[in-house]
């Protein structure tokens, strides 16, 4: 919103009066812009239709993806973001995301498709040796992020919590200054989705809505990024509010400029939802619920004496006029060994409220678990209790993995994926990476950009049998060592390789190597266990 003259005029003399009609008429173009809104009210109070057996009062209309979402969805931002600063039931479904999907950070993993590049399994080994050296250089380093705070694997959990909050974000991926510890100019710059916009906030148009420029087809092509955040906009700054510039999604040569994460779930939908968006009016309810329970627990602890007359009036010594045991000033109190005496005809009564409310927590529990349904999240993992059996346990371990593998795949696809091929096409470019034909044949450029981007392992709640699992699954040759160690551990076998035989061949040397237990096979060349497949003759 743009200050008209009278706005500038006023603000030169009354700044904080300028500031209030500033907000009174961005509420009041917010309000105009809600058009679903004002139709879902008037439908509210229109005939009932009870056809088929419908719901008296609901009167859905199909709309598209874009009609649908966006003109609430400044409003969905700001409750989700409120809630998420104030609701424990919010912050923990959106830390319990964070911790579970990005952890300590998704790892790169190089994988070079060797058929495609006709290397043996040592070039192989070799080249991505040095690529995931070459990486952790940059990624290691909080260099790697324009303002100079977050290296790579945190800015991950910083996207995947502003994608939970505000339903999406933005990253700019512009070019910094090449130092002596960082060779490498890409930079990563993380914007919160408030962001990107329509120029001037104007209304949304066939190729433009939310801030997204789209073609003919329909696909993104540039984004409209504000200059500042409109919600953190200030009288007398010199930039105008909801001023910006274009940022087109690709650069002339091809290069990636923006990304867009978000989970796209309907056709044609330009903005995301915030991830509590279905369940936003039941948090509210439920921490205004939370919050009159404490607060009636407080009250209660407080001991409240009535005093009942014959005629109503109070008496001398409770009105304060006069003094006696347990006068403070003008206030009464009850004090130990205090006698108070009372008129004929008084009597006192106690308040009782009956706090704590034996009910609240079987209902809360039963909205949680409600709650949990939409999030994706089993009611265990929502409320951080394992009180069931150690087979429902891990089945609501198993089924809340089902999902955060999901988001840790997308996260992988919308941000570290296209962030490494960017690092990696200026890798090759100076000169520091060897990768022949990487920007002369496409089928090239995509061998060498393969990679999987493993994370935390899931955790285990009996080790000693899980394990046993796995050791099992790799014998039976239906498992390589490499995804055992990632998912058992969240470590990766390569790297940990050269530890390991280092560890093997000190013990060798001091004959402190495990013995055998009675009557088990004895171990193959090597210190590694028996093939299964080799029978006595």
């Amino acid at each position: 919103m743009k200050l008209n003259l009278l706005d500038r005029a006023i603000a030169s003399v009354a700044p904080s009066y300028a500031a209030s009609r500033l907000r009174s008429r961005a509420q009041i173009e917010a309000l105009a812009a809600l058009p679903s809104l004002s139709a879902a009210l008037d439908d509210r109070n229109a005939p009932a239709d009870t056809v088929g057996g419908r719901p008296r009062w609901w009167r859905p209309m199909p709309r598209d993806a874009r009609s649908d979402t966006l003109p609430l969805l400044r409003f969905d931002r700001a409750a989700s973001r409120d809630l998420a600063r104030t609701s424990p039931i919010a912050v923990g479904a959106i830390n319990t995301n964070v911790d579970r999907v990005v952890g300590t950070g998704l790892a790169l993993s190089a994988q070079p498709n060797r058929g495609v590049l006709g290397w043996s399994k040592e070039q192989a080994l070799e080249w991505k040796r040095h690529v995931q050296n070459e990486f952790s250089m940059w990624a290691d380093s909080a260099e790697s992020d324009i303002e100079g705070q977050l290296n790579f694997y945190q800015q991950q959990a910083l996207v995947l919590r502003s994608v939970l909050e505000s339903g999406d974000c933005f990253t700019l991926l512009p070019d910094g200054d090449r130092t002596a510890t960082q060779p490498y100019a890409l930079r990563i710059q993380v914007l919160e989705a408030d962001r990107v916009g329509n120029p001037g906030n104007k209304a949304d148009e066939p190729q433009m809505a939310g801030g997204v420029r789209t073609d003919d087809r329909g696909a993104p092509v540039a984004y409209h990024v504000y200059d500042v955040h409109p919600g953190g906009f200030l009288p007398g700054q010199k930039k105008a509010l909801f001023a910006g510039q274009w940022v087109d999604r690709l650069g002339r040569s091809g290069r990636r400029r923006i990304l867009h994460h978000y989970r796209k779930l309907r056709p044609g939908q330009p903005r995301g939802l915030p991830y509590l968006a279905p369940i936003l009016d039941c948090i509210k309810q439920i921490s205004r619920y939370t919050e009159a329970e404490i607060m009636a627990a407080v009250i209660t602890a407080y001991f409240t004496v009535f005093i009942e007359t014959p005629t109503g009036n109070t008496a001398p010594v409770f009105d304060g006029t006069t003094p006696g045991a347990g006068a403070m000033g003008n206030e009464i109190g009850l004090e130990p060994g205090a006698v108070i005496g009372l008129a004929p005809g008084e009597k006192p009564h106690t308040a009782n409220p009956g706090r704590p409310n034996p009910n609240f927590e079987p209902f809360i529990l039963a909205v949680i678990k409600q709650m949990g349904i939409a999030l994706g999240l089993p009611f265990e993992l929502l409320v951080k209790q394992f009180n069931a059996s150690y087979s429902a346990s891990k089945a609501a371990l198993l089924d809340a993995w089902v999902y955060f593998r999901s988001v840790r795949v997308w996260m992988s696809l919308s941000f570290c994926q296209p962030v490494f091929e960017t690092w990696l096409a200026e890798a090759v470019a100076i000169g520091r990476i060897a990768a022949p034909g990487f920007f002369a044949d496409p089928l090239l450029r995509w061998a060498y950009t393969r990679a999987a981007w493993p994370g935390d392992s899931m955790g285990s709640i009996n080790p000693k049998d899980e394990v046993k699992a796995y050791l099992d699954a790799i014998d039976g040759r239906i498992m390589t060592r490499e995804r055992a160690e990632w998912e058992l551990f969240g470590t990766d076998f390569n790297d940990t390789f050269d530890t390991k035989q280092s560890e093997q061949e000190r013990l060798a040397a001091a004959d402190m190597l495990p013995v055998p237990k009675a009557g088990a096979a004895a171990p193959a060349a090597g210190g590694g266990r028996p093939d299964p497949e080799e029978k006595e003759s």
